[in-house]
Formats: C-alpha cells, structure tokens, sequence
C-alpha cells in the first residue's frame, strides 16, 4: 500500500548550480531523508528525480532552498509527477546537454577552508598556487562550452592523479567533482620568466619573484583573469616607477593585502566594508583611509583607496614569501587596453613595464578583470562589474521567447544576451576607442553567444550612430532596435529592480545623444505604462570643443560662466591663478557665439567636472572624471548650506548658483564649503522637483541611474532625503549605474517597448 501511494516527481532547480557542490549536496539531503532517486546536471539546470509523498516533497524542497551551497544561487524550482521509477538508492547520474539555459558560475575567491589548507605544512596541498574546491576558484574564466564539466574547460589539458581522483568521486568531499581540481602532482604550475631566464622550480619562483618586490621591482602576474601588474604599495620609488611607465599621474591604485587581519590593522574598516572585501566575490571596495601604511603616491589627491584582500591561493602563496604588506595589483594592460591573459600578450605588450613575468599554465578562456565597488547609506554599489559577478544574469519577467542582443554603450562597455528570461550581462570590456579593446568586445560576444547558445536576430543599440557598439551590432544584426542613451540608464534601474510600474527617474550622467541631437545628461524622466517623457533637464549649455572638453573641463567653466554673464566678474582670478589666459577666453567665448566645434549639452557630468575645475583651479581630467571625484571628495556631511539651483520651465537653472559660487570663489571660501554647498544646493532642486511630481502625477516611486550617481555624497544625501518623507526610491545593486548597465536597460526597454515621448 505504501509503495502504491509513493509517486516519482522531476524537480528542475534553474540557477547557479553548477560547480558549486549543488549535486552532492542533494545527495546528502536525499540520504539524510532516506529519499531514493537521482540527481544529474542538465544545460537546463539540475534535475533531481525522487519517490516522494507529498510531505516528503515540501521537506525535501524546504530543506534544499534552506541549506543549498554558499556559491549556489536558485532562480526556479518546477516540480512535475513523472512516469514510476523504482529506484533502490539515491544517486549522482552523468551530466546531460538537453538545450536551453544553464547558468554558470563566476570565479570565486579562494575560501577558508582551502586558504588553511595551502598554510598547513602537514596537507599534500602545502603552498599549493591552484588549490579549489566546489566552493571557490575559477569558474567563468575556464568554462569554454557546456555543460559544466572538466572536459569542457582550459582543464581538460590536466589529467588528475589518483588522489584527486579520489576526492573528485567522493561524494562526501568538498571536492567531489569541482572540475578545476589539482594538485602539485598533477596540476597547473608556475613558471617565471626573470629576465630571460626560465624558472620552472616552484619555491624558486616564488622567492624570486617576492624579493624583486621587496626591492622595488614591478612584476606582470597571472592570475585568475588575467595579468596584474605587482608591486610594492609601501616604497615610493616602485610607485612613482608604475605610474610613469602606465602613464598614470594621479589616478588612485588599488592595493592588495594578504587578508583582512592585515586591512583591519592599518585601518579603521566599518563592518558592511569587511563583509565587501571578505564575501565570496572579493571585489575591491572602496573606502576611506585616516592613517597610511603604504606610499602617499597610491592615491596622490584622495583619502579613498580600493583595497582587496589576496583572492587566489597564487597570490596568497606570494604573501608567505614577501615582506611587503600592501602590494600594487593593476591590471595588466596599456591604457584602456585589455589585459594580457596568456604568456605571448604578456611578453609582448608588457615588456615596457617589467622584465619579469609570473606564469602559469592554466589558460584563461575568457579574460576577467577585477571588480570594483564602494559602500553607501543605502548599501554597495558597483563601479565596475567582472570577476565574481559576471556572468550571472538579471531575470526579467517577460513572455517573449525572442533571443535578444543589446550591445551596451561605447564608454565602460558591456554587452549583453537575453534568453527565456534571462539577461546575461557580460564582464566589464572597456572604452572602445582602440583596436584590442573592440577586439575583446567582438571576443566577448562571440564567447557568450557560442556558450549560453544565444543567436539572436534582433540586436538593441545606443541612438548615438557613431557609437563603436552599436557599429558593431549594425554590421552583424538586420533588425536595429534603438534606445536613447539615459532612457536606457533609467531602464537598466527599473530591470535589476524588476519593477514595471510608473516612476520617476533621476539620470544623472555624462554626454548622451538625445533624439533632438543635442547633448543630454542631467534627466528627470516620467515613466507611465510604457511610455517615457522628459520631463526637465539640466539647462543646456554649449559644450565647445564636443568630446575634448570632457578632457579640459576648462572650456566648459567659461562656456558656463560667459552664458551666464558671471565670467567678467571672476576673470582676473583665473588669470592670476594660471588656470586660463585672456587668448583662450577669446577662442572659447567665440566658439560659444557661433557654435563652432561645438553642441548643446545638459550634461551633469559636465557641469560636475567643471564645478571642480572651478573650485580647485585645474584645468584638465587627468583621466574619467577625475575633476568630478575630487570636488565629491572635497564635501563634509557637517555642512548644511547649499548654493540654489531654481527649478522653473522644466529646467535646473543655474545662474544663481553660479552666481553664489563666484562670490565664494572671489572671498576665498574653503574648498570644502564651496563643494558641500554645491552637491547640497542639487540634493535639494532634485528633492523639489520629485515633490513636485508626486503632487501631479501621483509618482512617489523613484529610480536613479546614470555614472554622476556614483557619486556617494549625492545620491546617498538624496536617498535619505527622499526616502525619509515617503518616496520608495529604487538604486543599482547588480549592475553599476554607470555605461557598464546600459545593455540591461536596452533589452528592458525592447521587451516592454518603452517609447521614449519628448
């Protein structure tokens, strides 16, 4: 009677279950349970076939959701009655490829129990640079096809010997089928280049390597993603060395420590910022230092320095051999070119940097930089999104079973395929202003379409025509669907969000065309059904020069001022103060009158930039947006005073902030005030504007986007404010707010054929 009553059910669990011990975890719940059946990886997910009686099913799925594998992410759980199986015990099964969507997992950083492994002298894994398990190390990087199994990664060139092979079919191991698994008998190694000389013994290497680093040297390493470039963070010289031969004056460098003990002793760390730097993910997190224990050169003009605790075994293994602390680790590129990712790109394109090169063999299918990340009143958000998030998916609710491309932005760039619900955004590619980068971005397409078997006829692109991206999408897709630049920004919110109702969208950002062909950049859009209006803007100015004054924000500091009859007045400071000449002002102010070389532009980022071009006396970005960081960096919460920004004929006029902010200028008001007063002055013209709103449209959802809220000062002063007097207002968590999101809200905005009224 019993066995009649037992009925055979197929539950398929979408998500990130590959490679994360998913399988053997459900093993071991079945077998705790006493439940019979199966379980196998499918590219439509796992598939778990049980005897089980309706109490047993809801145990078994409560217990699953409960105490799944850190790394695993469930998405869906479909439960079906299937055809009577008899089955006499529970059972890992092959993996099967039956079409459809599989999700694979990022790399991960290395986890506790492998760090104390590759430290315990008494393990065969003693120092060990590829040590893994189903709960860390690479993952994205190495998957060249599915379904997710050895053979169908860089590590099929590895064969495992017999204690690997061991721990890999055991079931009750922590390394039961983790595809990278290895060990120094029959793993990856290392091989050092040191100035033409080959270096194959492993702790030779090492301790080569870390005392050319105690003594200053820059060396190119491998490591999961590709190449860092390596050096002391504490000498001077090694710093000021990187930063001629990157040709970076002044942008910050992010550091690396071995692990949070050592962050955690030089520095005050808020706990949200130990959870950052420790999760799984490992990104850089941003935050502020008071006290240095490395090089002032790091970060020549900021108190905010990225810092990431050693996420490899590799790079813990350099630690043990080093007597440095903080090491330099950027990526290992040219400027705004990719990074290398195997021995020949290494040699040729960073020999300008160093003479010696860390390898190992282990090839990086796909390259992945690092992830970079800051804290803020309402939680982290993302500047840059690759190892550790990408390529996890954003799900969008839609009936559409239309295979989508949407190509991103041409800045910070990100591409993206849609499939069955599912947005898969790829890692971080770059500005696609050179050759090798453009290269990578049609590398990163043709690896994404070819591994989730996405081939879409329709691409989504950017309504800017000379944009690379969409050039590219152009040249390979007959149906064009496109999306104006911040209408994008402000769907990419509402799609991480998954919110499909009326709102309010605050774009604040940089240069994007509007459908009028002028410059946008400083939005505030109403969103009704499917419809998109702009509802003000920023006022717009002329932007001489086009694209080089967002390189010498200069131009725009006189444009702003001589449209606004306030240049005269302060005129003889700039002078005095060598931030322009009387010749320059003449070039500029006719180029203003007659438009020459020249568009209109609301741009925020523009007048950010300039506003700190203005206040600190320095004419030019030394790179993106650098003038911008510096003036946020500038503000201090104690500092309630604000400038006025008038909201009036559906724009954010400007004069008389100017106004306010040339009279501090002339009476040599701190820095510090002029900056607060600013950012405060347009905390409190947005927060009008959403009142305003609300009382009209009965809008009191808001979503903010654009690469000007990454400003933490803004947007956490605005958050509180409108949050505080009954806005529900929606932020970027999992894709940043700068270009990197912009493929996200273009197949947001083809799936619910958002029109874009102007």
């Amino acid at each position: 009677m019993v066995l009649e009553e037992m009925i055979t059910r197929e539950i398929k669990i979408q998500g990130i279950v590959q490679g994360v011990g998913f399988r053997p975890f459900i093993k071991n719940l079945a077998d705790s349970l006493n439940i019979k059946g199966s379980v196998t990886n499918t590219s439509q997910g796992v598939i778990i076939k049980a005897n089980l009686w309706d109490e047993e099913l809801s145990k078994f799925i409560k217990k699953i959701k409960e105490k799944a594998p850190v790394l695993s992410h469930i998405v869906d759980i479909e439960v079906k009655d299937i055809e009577h199986i008899d089955f006499k015990e529970f059972s890992i099964e092959n993996s099967e490829n039956l079409g459809g969507i599989t999700l694979i997992p990022p790399d991960m950083a290395i986890c506790n129990e492998c760090r104390d492994e590759i430290l315990d002298i008494g393990e065969r894994r003693f120092f060990y640079p590829f040590t893994n398990c189903t709960n860390c190390g690479p993952r994205y990087s190495i998957i060249e096809k599915l379904p997710y199994d050895r053979i169908n990664t860089t590590m099929k060139e590895f064969e495992m010997c017999d204690e690997c092979e061991k721990e890999y079919r055991n079931t009750s191991d922590r390394r039961y089928h983790a595809q990278p698994i290895a060990c120094s008998s029959c793993g990856p190694k290392v091989m050092l280049n040191f100035k033409g000389r080959i270096i194959e013994n492993q702790e030779e290497a090492f301790k080569r390597v870390a005392d050319y680093i105690d003594n200053g040297g820059i060396v190119a390493v491998k490591g999961l993603g590709g190449y860092h470039l390596i050096c002391s963070a504490e000498q001077d010289e090694a710093v000021l060395k990187l930063r001629q031969l990157k040709k970076r004056a002044t942008k910050p460098f992010a550091v690396m420590a071995e692990n949070i003990q050592t962050i955690k002793r030089y520095a005050v760390v808020p706990s949200s910022v130990e959870e950052m730097i420790t999760r799984p993910e490992s990104p850089i997190v941003i935050f502020e230092w008071f006290r240095r224990p490395f090089s002032d050169y790091v970060a020549p003009d900021s108190n905010k320095i990225g810092v990431m605790a050693a996420y490899t075994p590799l790079h813990v293994v350099l630690f043990q051999f080093m007597k440095t602390k903080f090491i330099i680790a950027t990526s290992g590129n040219h400027k705004d070119e990719p990074i290398a990712k195997n021995q020949e790109e290494a040699e040729r394109n960073l020999s300008e940097f160093t003479d010696v090169f860390l390898h190992h063999n282990r090839e990086i299918f796909q390259r992945v930089d690092d992830s970079v990340c800051a804290l803020t009143d309402y939680g982290y958000i993302l500047f840059r999104r690759a190892r550790g998030y990408a390529p996890y998916p954003v799900a969008l609710k839609s009936e559409s079973q239309e295979e989508i491309f949407a190509c991103g932005a041409n800045l910070k760039s990100s591409l993206l395929f849609y499939k069955q619900g599912f947005a898969f955004l790829s890692q971080y590619i770059g500005d696609l202003d050179n050759i090798e980068t453009e290269q990578m971005y049609g590398e990163v397409h043709n690896n994404m379409q070819s591994l989730f078997n996405i081939y879409p006829k329709v691409a989504v692109v950017d309504y800017h025509s000379q944009y690379r991206s969409t050039m590219f999408a152009e040249k390979r897709y007959k149906k064009i669907y496109k999306v104006q630049h911040h209408v994008a920004h402000f769907a990419s919110n509402l799609a991480e969000n998954s919110y499909y109702g009326n709102a309010i969208g605050i774009v604040m950002d940089g240069f994007g065309l509007g459908v009028d062909n002028l410059g946008w950049g400083g939005e505030i859009f109403i969103k009704e059904k499917n419809q998109v209006k702009r509802h003000c803007h920023i006022k717009n100015y002329v932007q001489p020069g086009l694209d080089s004054a967002a390189k010498n924000p200069v131009r725009m500091v006189i444009s702003y001022l001589y449209s606004e009859n306030l240049l005269d007045k302060i005129l003889p400071k700039l002078i005095e103060a060598g931030y322009t000449t009387e010749q320059e002002v003449s070039l500029i102010k006719l180029a203003v009158d007659r438009k020459l070389n020249s568009i209109e532009t609301s741009a925020a980022g523009r007048l950010f930039e300039s506003a700190g071009s203005l206040t600190l006396f320095k004419r030019s970005n030394e790179y993106e947006g650098e003038l911008a960081v510096l003036f946020e960096n500038l503000t201090f919460k104690e500092c309630n005073r604000q400038y006025e920004f008038i909201y009036e004929d559906n724009e954010i006029k400007l004069h008389k902030a100017f106004e306010e902010m040339v009279e501090d200028i002339i009476n040599n008001e701190n820095k510090r005030i002029i900056s607060s007063k600013f950012h405060n002055g347009m905390v409190e013209v947005l927060y009008k504007i959403c009142l305003d709103l609300r009382e009209k449209y009965n809008l009191s959802t808001i979503a903010f986007s654009g690469g000007v809220m990454q400003n933490i000062y803004l947007s956490s002063k605005l958050y509180d404010k409108l949050s505080s007097n009954g806005f529900q207002v929606l932020t970027h968590k999992k894709v940043p707010a700068n270009d990197a999101g912009i493929a996200l809200g273009q197949v947001y905005c083809y799936l619910n054929q958002i029109v874009l009224k102007y």
